[in-house]
């Protein structure tokens, strides 16, 4: 199923952003604030077990709503391998944690799912829409879960 495999590619750009995102965000500083390990491991924790949740109401309660939802969670994570992380390599010359992931394993996979589910039903306005809220309201959230780690996890 191309949904595990996408929880897999998920998970594994996750760890590669846990693990080097944060040193790295200092080579970011002009584009975006240094972001604290502790800070960004809460949000990204947070953020993965919601990709999680989404992911098994997709798989077991498929209703327009969460169809939707799912399929533009998966549009903005194909959309994050381009812009932020592809953009930032250029930009910055300098690799960005989770640009391979995102490039050679959320676009195929997140593309495949995508063209699967929506492919000749006229339905690609909606995903656009899904996706664009999606990403606002994952942007939105990003400053308070970061706020939230700080304030809940010990720096480490």
């Amino acid at each position: 199923m191309l949904e595990i495999l996408f929880l897999l590619a998920f998970t594994l750009h996750n760890v590669e952003e846990a693990l080097w995102l944060p040193q790295w965000s200092r080579y970011a500083a002009r584009f975006h604030k240094e972001v604290a390990r502790n800070e960004f491991h809460f949000a990204l924790i947070v953020i993965t077990m919601l990709g999680y949740l989404i992911t098994f109401l997709y798989l077991y309660f498929p209703c327009s709503i969460v169809r939707f939802t799912y399929l533009g969670f998966v549009l903005m994570m194909c959309l994050n391998s381009v812009f932020p992380h592809l953009i930032a390599t250029v930009v910055l010359r300098r690799y960005a944690p989770g640009t391979i992931t995102g490039l050679f394993l959320f676009l195929p996979v997140g593309s495949a799912l995508i063209t699967g589910a929506v492919h000749g039903s006229g339905e690609w306005p909606y995903l656009a829409g899904a996706g664009a809220a999606v990403s606002a309201v994952t942007i939105l959230f990003l400053k308070p879960l970061f706020a939230l780690g700080r304030h809940l996890v010990k720096d480490y």
